[in-house]
């Protein structure tokens, strides 16, 4: 059973026992899944603009919402709620088994951060490690791992947007340790190396981890449509970019 959690502030993610942050090869047991939401999300925002923002954040992170109504008997899984929110499920009766993501405590985007994440990872509280895989090319591939689940993927053509995704996840997850691993290639733009450096040498460890096929490698990933900079992005996250064949 999911702890029931009342206050936003205790709303943390729980981690593994899969070894420490830095590992290289985590032990997995059956396919990495890639994305797969575990947890239904419900949305509970008064004012319009900040819920239009919300849903268009949890839309570009690929979550799936849903809402609540007063027909509703109860909520199991993750809510993204305001006071007013609070004030409309105590007003029902409607309990949460699940989690809390109060947007008035913890502020929206670090809310909506939260939420994803408890969405789409396993174990929850607390939070031992979050890990950005980057693989540069023609695209730029980005996975973002929470413990040892990977929780998005996505391929950039521009890598502003690439870096302000990242900086989503980097700036707004409470996690024991960061890091973010860029693979190397020849092609890699060294201005692009020195943003990600300058932009978050202060708030995560910076890797740079060989390549090498990161791309051909999809053992122990789980069957589903993915670009090869994301698969790479992934295998340079967990640094199995020569551990698989």
């Amino acid at each position: 059973m999911l702890e029931n959690v009342r206050d936003a502030e205790t709303s943390k993610c729980v981690e593994r026992g899969m070894g420490s942050a830095r590992s290289a090869a985590p032990r997995w047991v059956g396919a990495i899944r890639v994305g797969r939401q575990v947890r239904e999300l419900y949305v509970v925002i008064e004012n319009p603009r900040r819920l239009v923002k919300a849903l268009e954040f949890f839309d570009h992170f690929k979550v799936k919402v849903r809402g609540i109504s007063d027909s509703t008997k109860h909520v199991q899984g993750v809510v993204v709620l305001d006071s007013y929110g609070r004030k409309y499920l105590a007003d029902n009766n409607i309990p949460v088994n699940g989690y809390v993501v109060d947007i008035d405590v913890q502020g929206l985007e670090k809310g909506i951060a939260m939420a994803i994440i408890c969405s789409k990872t396993l174990m929850i509280n607390p939070l031992k490690r979050l890990i950005v895989g980057i693989d540069y090319g023609k695209n730029i591939g980005v996975a973002v791992i929470a413990n040892d689940d990977v929780v998005y993927t996505g391929s950039y053509r521009s890598a502003e947007e690439a870096v302000n995704d990242i900086g989503f996840f980097v700036y707004n997850v409470e996690s024991e340790v960061k890091i973010i691993r860029i693979g190397i290639a020849q092609d890699i733009d060294e201005n692009f190396a020195n943003t990600i450096v300058e932009r978050f040498k202060d708030v995560a460890h910076i890797e740079f981890v060989p390549e090498y096929k990161s791309s051909r490698h999809k053992y122990m990933l789980e069957d589903t449509k993915l670009a090869t900079d994301e698969i790479a992005a992934i295998n340079i996250a967990f640094y199995r970019s020569k551990e698989v064949t």
